[in-house]
């Protein structure tokens, strides 16, 4: 199954309330909208949570949805504001720690996919966020920053930021 399979009929199921259509669209976007969340909180159980809390907006509202063509972008704005509104929270009360990524000797293990988020999730939590919103959901600066409360500014300096760590990081992984 895969998001080609959102066709209008399953999606005009799941407005009519459809248990078995939610069902399939659950299926089909949960590793995508987990994977927002996870992102964004760098946390599993809180990811899961968020992720819950996501789908039950989602549900609730869906016949307040104008386009339905826009149903997965909507998805992943519900996704991301419910995801950021937790980060927010646990900005409050995260411990300062000092992130280093594990080094390895050899440069094609150390990029595989795990290594890789590891890296993007031990950024601070403002970097990561843009990071992940921009350079990985395809955000533009100007959507980041409206969806974050922040500046189009404060939004491409934190990018700026999380790359250069994570430059940094990968440099001294590779001089390792």
């Amino acid at each position: 199954m895969g998001i080609q399979k959102l066709n209008s009929e399953l999606i005009n199921k799941v407005i009519q309330q459809d248990r078995s259509a939610q069902f399939q669209l659950f299926e089909l976007t949960k590793s995508m909208l987990y994977s927002i969340c996870y992102r964004v909180l760098a946390n599993e159980d809180e990811a899961n949570d968020v992720l819950q809390d996501a789908y039950v907006e989602v549900f609730q509202n869906i016949r307040k949805l104008e386009h339905p063509q826009a149903l997965i972008s909507w998805m992943k704005t519900i996704t991301i504001r419910k995801a950021i509104k937790e980060s927010k929270k646990q900005i409050l009360f995260a411990p300062i720690e000092d992130h280093n990524p594990a080094t390895t000797e050899n440069f094609d293990a150390w990029f595989d996919a795990e290594v890789l988020d590891q890296a993007i999730q031990s950024l601070p939590d403002g970097a990561r966020t843009v990071f992940v919103l921009v350079a990985i959901e395809g955000y533009s600066h100007q959507e980041s920053a409206k969806l974050l409360g922040i500046s189009e500014s404060t939004s491409k300096s934190q990018l700026h930021y999380a790359k250069t760590l994570l430059k940094s990081r990968i440099t001294n992984l590779l001089q390792a």
